[in-house]
């Protein structure tokens, strides 16, 4: 029979709150303004996932966050307006000890206190992704296809999302990973047009777009393993795809992670080990995946994930044990004897561990048919908001969208705030522009494409297009600016003209007068580029054609 898989209000969902190196300009001091907090159209960045998990009716959420963030984030959960919604499910809010601003994803569920509170099969999520895939549709994606069977001998496998960086929405500069997958089996049954089963495949290879262009550049080639053209006669390549971040793992996986005590990330280490082992065997015992999922055949383990029953319903049942009716074995042939001339101490081959696959949803981009003049079809956003443009043009681009009630869930409710204070002779376009509560915006302004948030002052004969003003900000009349993002509670002097990228950072004066366009006004510069430095990895570990040294040998 069927295993009993998670139902949405089963799974449990644990949300990264990470430090934010590439907002340096607002994270600087992340006691004050972590990541989490970060407004993407005038709502917490935090927001957009703890809604996409109440969507799917996920209300077991868990935040994962470094200490020195973890004050900031409990206060904004119980004042911030948008986070105290009765609609919004309340998360735990978990500061592990040893968990610091450049521990690795994979590390973190390392530590005691993360896998203290797994008790099953669990969801991974960024807290910058902005998702109105209906996270319903994943989940029962993940049972259909990867969540095995009671009796078999399958375990469950993973789903990742992934997304095409080529859109309307792109960004330059924006990060990509090397994806390449293989074909599923196709279905005895077609799919359904709203399954996600068409955008579905099966992960054999996954790095950074940088590590390959590491083994690109010192090897003048791509080499590809034959076990991996044995296995799958055709893979498909993608180098601009991003990975969402966006994991179902089986509880297994932590087994997976402590027997790999070098594994750093789940994106590149986790994901991308455990799709090579399903196509190179010699990875499987390196790996420790032996001791995972045939545990009779080495030593007990104390800890074991992957043969713990977390619901007395997952156990296997004998179910002619309980039939009253005899069953005869009249038509049940003898055993036939072995055969004199048949070897009697012929030892069995050992049988191969088989290894769940690793999934992956590409998320289709928005087409049309050549042939048709009706618009391009919109598909669901998928993005993670990691870096300013994309801050800029994701908070633009939910500005956009028509107001509640609206196709996306992404949209606001109001436009302008109902508390905000429009003086007359003021243009105002309405359609792409957010103005928050108690923000006063004076005569003869203009704001076209923008995001102005709450408690801000906007003076007379000013000029917003493009702009991402944060709450909390003073803006001087006269001022021109075009492709901004300027913090909470900062000020801009009379008469200053800024032009496209430039920020101003957190509770910073613009001097009046001030003209440029690029600029980074009261932030710090490459604070990026030291954090998280460390051992390097070694490059033939990611290399297919490499040494099977899993990455636990030394």
């Amino acid at each position: 029979m069927p295993a009993r898989t998670p139902l949405p209000h089963d799974f449990q969902a644990l949300i990264l709150c990470g430090p934010g190196v590439s907002f340096n300009t607002f994270t600087s001091t992340p006691e004050d303004f972590p990541k989490a907090l970060i407004p993407v159209a005038n709502r917490p960045i935090i927001w957009y996932p703890l809604d996409w998990c109440r969507r799917a009716n996920i209300t077991r959420i868990t935040l994962i966050t470094p200490t020195s963030s973890c004050k900031a984030i409990e206060d904004a959960l119980s004042r911030n307006p948008h986070l105290t919604s009765p609609e919004l499910p309340r998360p735990d809010v978990l500061a592990p000890s040893g968990l610091s601003q450049n521990t690795g994803t994979a590390e973190i569920l390392r530590l005691p206190d993360v896998q203290s509170i797994i008790t099953g099969h669990f969801l991974i999520l960024p807290c910058d992704l902005l998702c109105d895939l209906p996270g319903e549709k994943l989940l029962e994606t993940w049972m259909i296809h990867a969540a095995g069977m009671v009796g078999s001998s399958a375990a469950a496998g993973g789903l990742g999302v992934w997304y095409p960086t080529r859109s309307e929405l792109a960004v330059k500069g924006e990060e990509t990973n090397f994806l390449t997958t293989a074909q599923l089996p196709h279905p005895t049954v077609p799919s359904s047009p709203e399954s996600l089963r068409p955008n579905l495949s099966e992960v054999v290879y996954s790095s950074t777009t940088d590590t390959l262009n590491d083994i690109t550049e010192s090897q003048k080639a791509f080499p590809i393993r034959h076990g991996l053209l044995r296995k799958h006669g055709k893979i498909r390549m993608l180098t601009t795809t991003r990975d969402a971040h966006i994991y179902l793992l089986p509880c297994w996986t932590l087994d997976f992670i402590n027997q790999n005590p070098r594994f750093d990330s789940i994106s590149e280490d986790v994901v991308g080990w455990w799709a090579k082992a399903t196509w190179q065997d010699g990875l499987v015992p390196k790996l420790g995946l032996e001791h995972i999922f045939n545990p009779s055949s080495s030593p007990a383990r104390g800890n074991s994930y992957a043969n713990q029953s977390h619901n007395d319903i997952d156990q296997d049942v004998d179910i002619t044990s309980l039939s009253t009716t005899h069953i005869s074995n009249l038509l049940t042939p003898p055993p036939t004897p072995p055969s004199p001339s048949s070897p009697t101490n012929t030892k069995s081959p050992k049988p191969k561990t088989a290894i769940p696959p690793f999934l992956c949803y590409l998320h289709p981009a928005s087409s049309s048919s050549p042939s048709s003049s009706s618009p391009p079809q919109q598909q669901p956003l998928i993005r993670r908001v990691d870096t300013i443009p994309l801050l800029l043009t994701l908070s633009l681009h939910l500005a956009s969208l028509p107001p509640s009630p609206s196709p996306s869930p992404l949209a606001t409710k109001q436009k302008i705030h109902p508390t905000a204070t429009i003086a007359p002779r003021t243009t105002i376009s309405a359609s792409d522009v957010l103005i928050g509560a108690n923000t006063t915006v004076n005569q003869f302004t203009t704001i076209k494409t923008s995001v102005v948030g709450a408690n801000c002052v906007i003076g007379p004969n000013v000029r917003l297009t493009r702009c991402v003003i944060m709450d909390d900000v003073e803006v001087g009349e006269r001022c021109q600016l075009t492709g901004c993002v300027v913090g909470w509670r900062s000020k801009v002097g009379k008469g200053c003209k800024l032009g496209e990228g430039s920020e101003v950072a957190p509770g910073y004066v613009v001097e009046e007068g001030v003209e440029g366009a690029g600029e980074l006004l009261g932030g710090f510069e490459g604070l990026d580029e030291d954090v998280g430095s460390g051992e390097e990895e070694e490059e033939e570990d990611q290399d297919m054609e490499g040494d099977d040294t899993a990455p636990d040998e030394g």
